[in-house]
Formats: C-alpha cells, sequence, structure tokens
C-alpha cells in the first residue's frame, strides 16, 4: 500500500477517506488506536475484534448457549487423558453406525 502524507487538523483529526474503502471502515464503525514501536496503528474492530465475527453469529451464539446449558445440566464428561478421549469418540461413531442400519 501506498504510503499517505496528511497534515494533523485542528482538534488533532486526521481523515481516513484515502483508505477507508480499502480496509471497510465506514462512519459509525470502531477502530483499534495503538501506539506501538514508535508509530500510531490504527486497526478495524467492532465492539469485538472483527476476526472474531463468526464467533457473534447467530449459530454461534445458539451452539454456545447450548453448551453453557449442557455445562449447568452436568451434561458433560471428564477424560483424564487425550486416549479416553478418542476411545468414547470411536464408541459414539461405532454407535452411530449402528443406529443408522
Amino acid at each position: 500500500m501506498a504510503e499517505i502524507i496528511q497534515q494533523i487538523q485542528k482538534r488533532m483529526l486526521v481523515s481516513l477517506a484515502q483508505v477507508a474503502k480499502k480496509v471497510g471502515l465506514r462512519e459509525g464503525d470502531h477502530v483499534l488506536i495503538e501506539e506501538r514501536d514508535g508509530g500510531i496503528f490504527i486497526r478495524p474492530v467492532g465492539w469485538h475484534d472483527k476476526s472474531q465475527e463468526y464467533f457473534w453469529t447467530k449459530e454461534w451464539q445458539d451452539k454456545m448457549d447450548r453448551s453453557l446449558t449442557a455445562l449447568q445440566e452436568g451434561r458433560y464428561q471428564v477424560f483424564h487423558s487425550p486416549e479416553d478421549l478418542l476411545r468414547s469418540l470411536g464408541e459414539e461413531a461405532e454407535n452411530a453406525d449402528d443406529n443408522s442400519n
């Protein structure tokens, strides 16, 4: 990306218009401003990090709600080793195959 040099305006304002379209910024969006390595870095975020948007979809939130309910109701298993977990998953797969016939 080409460098852009701008003059700081009154009240320390800087226009992002030249790069906003390229990074998908619109009026009302949020940005994270970080000071590091002697510079200022601006990154688009929502009220959550945009790289995590999938988590906030209805589908994922429904999965999280079901998981929380199962946890609160005690519907979970504890495994003491990875082997125990894999053995259990193998048994579940076998049972699913048996039930599909």
